[in-house]
């Protein structure tokens, strides 16, 4: 049984890791395996910590890609709150994983900075996606979520998961008749 890939992407500070930890809570209570592998905290456990130029963001959301892949084809929906602030980044994870689902987390600028509890806009570092690297939104998501506390959102993206599992449960069934 396969699971699927949902990635969460959005301006740092959008919301990403309040509708992931939402969203894992609802799948959970519909009976799914669900686990999160959220940017920051990866990032933390890779050992050298990654940097942030060019190289580093290149290595690091492949990295990030193919481990959510490897999870998600054990069966486990994969919930992915990462910026990936380029589209190839997105594009190459959905390439490789099973099932993927795009999730745009469209928060405004200045309300990411609004409510910065890390101060990265203060700051304002030279590597910050949307202020002084590009942030390449979603051409085409499956979801827009407005912030992490969109309701019909978080609805959405659980019949989208649910279907893709139930679909991908079907085939496979199939395949064993």
């Amino acid at each position: 049984m396969n699971g699927l890939v949902v990635w969460l992407t959005g301006l740092p500070q959008a919301g990403k890791s309040t509708l992931a930890a939402r969203l894992r809570a609802a799948l959970l209570a519909a009976g799914e395996s669900a686990c999160i592998l959220d940017g920051d905290e990866v990032r933390e456990a890779i050992s050298p910590v990654p940097g942030y130029g060019q190289e580093a963001r290149d290595a690091f959301y492949a990295t990030l890609g193919q481990l959510a892949a490897l999870l998600a084809k054990q069966g486990l929906t994969v919930i992915v709150p990462a910026t990936a602030h380029l589209r190839r980044y997105r594009d190459a994870a959905r390439a490789i994983a099973p099932g993927f689902i795009e999730v745009h987390v469209a928060t405004p600028m200045e309300e990411c900075a609004r409510r910065d509890e890390k101060g990265l806009y203060a700051r304002a570092p030279a590597d910050l996606p949307g202020v002084h690297v590009a942030y390449e939104p979603p051409r085409t998501a499956e979801v827009v979520a407005q912030g992490g506390r969109d309701e019909a959102a978080l609805d959405e993206i659980v019949r989208a998961a649910l279907a893709q599992r139930h679909k991908a449960c079907s085939i496979s069934d199939d395949d064993h008749s």
